[in-house]
């Protein structure tokens, strides 16, 4: 059976009376929004807690497997590695099955994960239980957790992101002491129990995510339409002549009389209204002059069609028709001199007809987001025009109606700013619409039937349900590294993720080779954590200023990270430890949550989804790579400098990748890229406004 003849016998193809609009949901920006935003904190908590208290277990796990830091940071990298890595894939599947069943199964993967890691007896074990079947469960639960939040708020949804991730650092203030404290209490198999226990606290988090579902139309009870003149006496006529036995011609007459005597009262109240001259003749000029004629054309005085009434017009002395206003088909009728009623009339079908047109382009995919070039802060910012485009980005777009189910529309990874975590305020897609429904409806982009030849991977996977292949060939389009301005920042995070991890994987067991206690060793995660937390709402309310580049704060937070891992080991004593993790905390909080910003400001709106995709697989694979590499280090050297000065060294190639964004050439590369227009002119040549 076809997907078309299943969709068309449970009900859930597109209606065509039914308006786009109705069927895709609008953020509600708070109510059951707020339950989203404290599951999605308790997830964050979770997942960024346990992943980024792994330093607290390395020197545990040294000395029960007897093997290199290098080897033994592999199992918490490939924790981190791996849920970043699984992006594109969990997006898949959020899209298919929703928030709540892919939460729920990535708590129950992770927290079986964690029980077997508790029985292992090698490191190779834990990089496959702890590492792998962990990382790719907490993947399941961390994205549809940011996910959730993004689908629920859109103006609000600055503040209810920044409380979300908050999760991350409050997860790192808990979880580093108390992980220090249960290794003292117990032993790590028994904390391993323990943290599988609080994993399958997600199951909980899930079932509150409910999906967003489009609000149900009332149905309209149908008017009865009033009995007029004509309706009474064509009543009683017809009931005389029940009851005399008269012809049906005399019958026929008399109602002729009857709808002249109509005619001629609506006539005169529409010229009364109308204050036109034609009252200033005298009523005997009509009466003389005027003479009747009948046609059976059976359109009604009052502009709606009715049965067996005639069509009654009036012609003057030189025998010319006078254009009557319950006639708005008459060749003489303007409707600029009609009365307010017919210009209403005429107005409300000319917005009717748009909407349908405007609802069939979107059903049919061919809405497409060229761009209209703005510049503002010396970046390319797009606004939205409606028209054909058959670029490879369009693609995507186009395709039959038919093959549109009414549920798609309330998928998540069809709206273009899911992963958007600013102000929808610096978004010219939304400040070029008149209200949040229809920007929500400009942003949403349902792939249909592709009727071109395939020309990527997943144009060829049919083993996949659609709603997963579309996310997936969206978030890796491989076409977006032609974009210089993605490739910049794409490589620049290749390198500073690989010293990202440096502190949270080494910094307390660095601090307990100077001889501080673990408790105070692991309290410097949580300084780190704390930091994080404030750094997160503070660069959040700084990037929603107009006039504040969020581009020039993650630059700055680039160098500033660089320069503290270049100073870590003059770090000697236990308050300039506190300093260092305060600082570096404070930091790197830019550098993460400005991420879907930049990305926005730079690249657009509508590339946001695939520029995400690619640039969580390329964090992760340095993510999975970093920490190793820095302890193989601390193995040739016999000391931790060397690995804070890989990772500082890792932090500055990449601030260099980021402030080539500033450099002249690629902005304006950068704008042509967007618009597709030849912007090699002169500063002087170059016109005032774009």
């Amino acid at each position: 059976m076809s997907n078309e003849k299943k969709r068309h016998e449970s009900g859930e193809s597109y209606d065509s009376t039914d308006s786009v609009g109705d069927l895709i949901p609008t953020p509600p920006d708070g109510g059951w929004g707020w339950v989203i935003v404290f599951s999605s904190l308790l997830c964050n908590i979770i997942v960024d807690g346990i992943g980024y208290a792994f330093g607290v277990l390395l020197p545990q796990w040294e000395e029960v497997f007897h093997e290199s830091p290098g080897k033994i940071s592999l199992v918490g990298s490939l924790l981190v590695g791996v849920y970043l890595c699984a992006g594109p894939l969990v997006s898949g599947l959020t899209n298919k099955f929703g928030c709540r069943p892919v939460t729920f199964a990535g708590s129950c993967l992770a927290c079986l994960g964690f029980l077997l890691a508790s029985f292992s007896s090698s490191i190779n074990v834990l990089m496959l239980t702890y590492g792998i079947m962990g990382g790719l469960g907490f993947g399941l639960i961390y994205l549809p957790a940011i996910v959730s939040v993004g689908f629920y708020f859109e103006k609000k949804r600055a503040i209810a992101t920044g409380i979300a991730v908050s999760g991350s650092g409050i997860g790192t203030f808990i979880f580093a002491p108390a992980n220090a404290a249960m290794l003292e209490a117990y032993d790590w198999k028994f904390m391993l129990v323990i943290h599988a226990g609080i994993i399958l606290n997600g199951c909980v988090c899930a079932m509150v995510m409910r999906p967003l579902d489009p609000p149900k139309r009332k149905k309209r009870k149908p008017k009865i339409r009033a009995k007029t003149m004509i309706d009474r006496v064509k009543e009683r006529a017809i009931a005389n002549r029940n009851r005399a036995g008269e012809s049906e011609s005399s019958v026929q007459i008399g109602e002729s009389f009857a709808k002249l005597q109509e005619a001629k009262r609506l006539r005169e109240e529409r010229l009364k209204e109308e204050g036109s001259d034609i009252l200033s003749m005298p009523s005997a000029y009509f009466e003389k002059t005027n003479k009747l004629s009948f046609s059976e054309a059976g359109e009604s005085y009052c502009g709606s069609p009715v049965v067996d009434i005639p069509k009654i017009t009036f012609s003057g002395i030189d025998g010319k028709e006078i254009p009557s206003p319950e006639s708005p088909r008459s060749e003489n009728f303007d409707a600029k001199s009609g009365s307010k009623e017919a210009v209403q009339r005429k107005s409300r079908e000319e917005e009717t007809t748009k909407k349908e047109v405007s609802d069939a382009n979107i059903l049919k995919g061919v809405y497409s987001h060229e761009v209209e070039p703005l510049i503002e802060n010396g970046y390319a910012k797009v606004a939205p025009r409606q028209a054909k485009d058959y670029s490879s980005a369009a693609r995507l777009r186009m395709g039959s109606q038919h093959n549109i189910e009414k549920k798609d529309y309330a998928r998540p990874m069809y709206r273009q700013d899911i992963f958007y975590s600013g102000s929808v305020n610096r978004i010219p897609q939304f400040t070029s619409q008149p209200d949040m429904h229809s920007y929500i409806t400009s942003i949403t982009t349902i792939p249909g039937e592709i009727e071109i030849p395939p020309s990527s991977v997943w144009d060829h996977c049919t083993c996949l349900p659609k709603s997963i292949v579309d996310t997936l060939r969206d978030m890796l389009d491989f076409s977006i590294l032609k974009n210089v301005s993605f490739v910049l920042i794409c490589v620049g995070n290749l390198f500073a993720m690989v010293g990202f991890y440096v502190p949270f994987t080494y910094l307390v067991d660095h601090a307990l080779e100077q001889n501080v206690s673990k408790t105070d060793a692991a309290f410097l995660l949580s300084v780190i954590g704390i930091t994080n937390t404030v750094g997160r709402i503070l660069s959040g309310v700084l990037a929603d200023l107009t006039k504040v580049d969020a581009l020039i704060i993650n630059n700055v937070a680039l160098v500033i990270s660089a320069v503290l891992l270049f100073l870590e080991p003059l770090c000697t004593t236990y308050p300039l430890l506190i300093l260092f993790a305060a600082l570096y905390g404070l930091c790197v909080s830019a550098y993460i949550s400005l991420t879907s910003i930049i990305i926005c400001d730079i690249i657009g709106l509508e590339k946001l989804t695939n520029a995400f995709g690619m640039l969580t697989l390329a964090r992760g694979t340095s993510s999975i790579y970093g920490p190793p590499l820095a302890g193989a280090l601390r193995a040739a050297t016999d000391s931790y400098n060397y690995s804070f000065y890989l990772g500082g060294g890792m932090f500055t190639v990449g601030a260099i990748f980021h402030l080539m964004l500033h450099l002249p050439c690629i902005k304006r590369k950068g704008l042509q890229e967007l618009t597709g227009a030849d912007l090699d002119v002169p500063e002087a040549e170059a016109p005032v406004a774009v």
